[in-house]
């Protein structure tokens, strides 16, 4: 089985990371670390040159999360999604069956509110799995 925590480098982020890293050793549990990586908008040029410029700036951070849980000893995977946060989940959720899903409830500033809304709120009123909210 596995665990699957939403990740994007922030704060509440990485309490929910060290959350799932305490849970993944407890259960033995392999623990995919997720992170949607579609910017807001359509499709085309500007599109792509701005997903490319998130995935630049993201993966070293979600590699270094995979990194900390290693170093704990667990079984991890980075998984980034062309996805907004959510959906990304929902399509791990879909594809790897995770028992849980692992978010971090933090305060967003109003840009990243406004383009990805209330993430916590929005995984838990559609997954199929429980999830755990780390504040």
């Amino acid at each position: 089985m596995s665990l699957a925590v939403g990740y994007d480098g922030g704060e509440s982020a990485d309490r929910a990371l060290d959350a799932a890293i305490d849970l993944a050793r407890d259960l033995e549990e392999e623990l995919f670390v997720v992170c949607g990586v579609a910017p807001a908008g359509g499709v085309g040029e500007e599109y792509d040159a701005t997903e490319d410029a998130i995935v630049e700036d993201i993966a070293p951070l979600v590699m270094a999360a995979v990194a900390k849980a290693r170093s704990a000893g667990i079984d991890a995977e980075a998984i980034l999604v062309d996805a907004d946060p959510v959906e990304a989940l929902y399509t791990v959720m879909d594809e790897r069956s995770p028992r849980m899903l692992i978010v971090g409830y933090g305060t967003a500033g109003r840009i990243r509110r406004a383009l990805f809304g209330a993430v916590a709120r929005r995984v838990v009123r559609g997954a199929e799995v429980p999830v755990l909210v780390v504040p």
